[in-house]
């Protein structure tokens, strides 16, 4: 009996050494293709570390990043929900649940996260800017200002809380400090391409059409360098020149626009609208028709639909569009009838 009980002890520590090894050897594995950014294998062997030892080390919070990196950012939410509830006081992982929270448009939830995170520890000035896009998401600008002011206060080298604030400025139509904080990031990130669009939008808003030219011209430039870049250089730049009275230079930067994206309402008016002044009236046609089925709702669309049909000779038509936009607005007249 005594050799058997020493016999079923050894096989014990053996077992439970085979499984510390385990443990060890796939966190040690998962680290390392963590940091060789290969997410895939890091998600598979973080997972298997932690169900060796359930909450014992921080491979959920890898894991997580992981996730976040590939963007599955439920996933990342679940893992670090797992792994807090081991960890009810991890403020880094709070932080980093609170992060992922905003980027899934959970922004009451990633303010409460937030809020938790930092009775634990003192929140950095990224995580500043993150409580800020909060309140963006929120729409409640005046509280974003204040806590991306403070973000900047705090890192003054924080090149995205420099943007977000000039973004916030901006909706808030609060151009001259726009103007100085989008400025700053591009000192800090001179090829910021957003920061540099955005710069024209101030320039124009402040009727400063040399500098809101220059800086269109050079978001364009950035934009043709990059594979990732959206619409919006394009339709703003487009947008400008139309309102400049110069329809043929905006024609080329809008077809741009929509061949990004064809799906865009205001890249196929305001391509439309171009056309049309340069003469091109059934062209015109063709993509406002495009920016009325993309958004039924708008009046403003079915208006110009309407001018286009007049300027074609198709009065009935445009005698429907005018009526459906007249409707669709109820009362209010629209700014080009005024």
């Amino acid at each position: 009996m005594h050799l058997r009980l020493r016999f079923f002890l050894w096989m014990l520590i053996l077992a439970s050494s085979a499984s510390a090894f385990a443990q060890t050897d796939s966190y040690t594995q998962g680290r390392a293709a963590y940091d060789t950014h290969d997410w895939e294998k890091a998600i598979k062997l973080m997972t298997e570390a932690d169900r060796a030892a359930p909450g014992k080390t921080d491979a959920l919070v890898i894991v997580a990043k992981a996730s976040l990196n590939l963007d599955k950012l439920s996933d990342a939410d679940k893992f670090l929900a797992t792994y807090l509830a081991y960890h009810p006081d991890a403020a880094d992982a709070l932080y980093l649940l609170g992060a992922i929270q905003q980027r899934e448009n959970k922004a009451r939830e990633s303010l409460t996260t937030f809020t938790r995170a930092a009775k634990l520890q003192t929140p950095t000035s990224e995580q500043l800017r993150i409580v800020g896009l909060d309140y963006v998401l929120l729409d409640d600008y005046p509280d974003a200002i204040h806590w991306l002011e403070r973000a900047v206060q705090m890192d003054d080298s924080n090149a995205k809380a420099w943007y977000a604030l000039g973004r916030s400025y901006y909706t808030q139509s609060r151009f001259g400090e726009a103007e100085p904080a989008f400025k700053k990031t591009l000192a800090l990130d001179p090829e910021n391409l957003k920061a540099t669009e955005n710069l024209g939008l101030v320039y124009d808003a402040e009727n400063k059409v040399g500098d809101a030219d220059a800086s269109f011209k050079a978001a364009i430039l950035l934009a043709n360098k990059s594979p990732q870049t959206d619409e919006w250089p394009y339709l703003d730049y487009g947008g400008f020149l139309l309102n400049q009275n110069r329809s043929q230079e905006a024609i080329t930067l809008l077809e741009q626009a929509v061949k990004i994206n064809a799906n865009c309402a205001a890249c196929h008016e305001k391509l439309g609208r171009a056309l049309e002044s340069a003469g091109q009236t059934e062209e015109a046609i063709t993509h406002l028709e495009r920016a009325v089925a993309l958004n039924e709702k708008d009046p403003h669309l079915h208006y110009e639909l309407g001018l286009a049909y007049r300027k074609a000779g198709l009065k009935e038509r445009a005698g429907a569009e005018m009526a459906l936009s007249q409707k669709l607005y109820g009362t209010k007249t629209p700014a080009s009838q005024k």
